[in-house]
């Protein structure tokens, strides 16, 4: 969810007797965070208006989203979710920073500067997450709305979204230099391109303590890719530098089939570790287990009832 929610139907929901599940608020401050995007400016209104401080000045635009970030940790959220097109985390000079930000709000910024913007805000959010905690979710690399007539006929969010060819090694560097083995930032990598999992988010989760791989999402979870996956990343980082398979489908009623066929794979994958005398057979027990009830509440920081 964006920040400025209020997130009453969230505590309908928990007060509700007759619901027995459970249903997380996650802040997702993208419209926020990228002044290339339409709106930008009036979110940033609204962002001030909600919270009392002065958005247009930099600094207190900081200190209004931390403190949103501490409303959605009240009312339950353990994870953020950021989306980009690229992989960018450079920080920025105080004063740079400043500058970029009344400039967006004014004249607006070419797109060297939006992406700078864009880069340090990704870097302030995985300081922020250093300091409250909240998992901090990554989807880059989608072309969104790639069918122009579609996008003026039916809007944002209608199935005409791309994958791009995307790298993380050097777009984190920034950011993995200042925070990468930080004990409070778990940092998870989603892609939707396939052959990132191999060439730099395997081997990011194998080095950094704060990183890990994603679950195969979107256009990649399927039993094919997902096999893939299993394969290629555990090579390099192992099944506990995972995340489990955290499913972000607006479909609900697909989540229990989804997360059936991920865990039927797994147990596939670890049946022919164990035929080929790669693995123990208590052993590929111990992890088909800790994939689903160990791994994901230790990486999100939830515990299972």
């Amino acid at each position: 969810m964006t920040p400025v929610p209020t997130l009453a139907d969230h505590r309908a929901l928990a007060a509700d007797p007759t619901f027995a599940g459970s249903v997380i608020p996650t802040f997702r401050p993208d419209a926020y965070l990228d002044p290339a995007r339409s709106g930008w400016a009036d979110a940033i209104t609204r962002l001030g208006e909600l919270t009392g401080l002065a958005t247009r000045d930099y600094s207190k635009y900081l200190d209004a989203l931390s403190t949103r970030r501490a409303y959605f940790i009240e009312h339950g959220a353990m994870a953020t979710d950021y989306g980009a097109p690229d992989t960018a985390s450079g920080p920025l000079e105080v004063a740079d920073a400043t500058r970029l930000h009344a400039k967006a709000l004014t004249a607006g910024l070419t797109d060297t500067e939006a992406a700078a913007y864009r880069g340090n805000m990704l870097f302030q959010m995985a300081r922020m997450s250093t300091e409250d905690g909240l998992v901090m979710q990554f989807h880059p690399g989608v072309l969104r709305n790639h069918h122009r007539p579609t996008l003026l006929a039916y809007g944002d969010d209608t199935g005409h979204d791309l994958p791009l060819h995307t790298e993380y090694s050097r777009g984190l560097r920034p950011l993995l230099d200042a925070f990468g083995i930080h004990p409070r930032l778990h940092l998870v990598l989603f892609t939707v391109d396939a052959t990132a999992f191999a060439r730099d988010i395997a081997p990011l989760a194998g080095f950094y303590p704060s990183v890990y791989a994603g679950a195969p999402w979107w256009f990649l979870d399927t039993p094919d890719t997902i096999t893939n996956y299993r394969s290629v990343v555990t090579e390099s980082a192992g099944f506990y530098k995972t995340a489990g398979f955290v499913d972000d489908t607006r479909a609900f009623c697909s989540i229990p089939a989804r997360h059936d066929m991920s865990r039927r794979v797994d147990a596939s994958f670890l049946a022919r570790l164990f035929v080929e005398h790669r693995i123990a057979e208590e052993d590929a027990f111990q992890v088909l287990g800790d994939l689903v009830s160990t791994i994901p509440p230790r990486v999100f920081g939830r515990t299972l009832a």
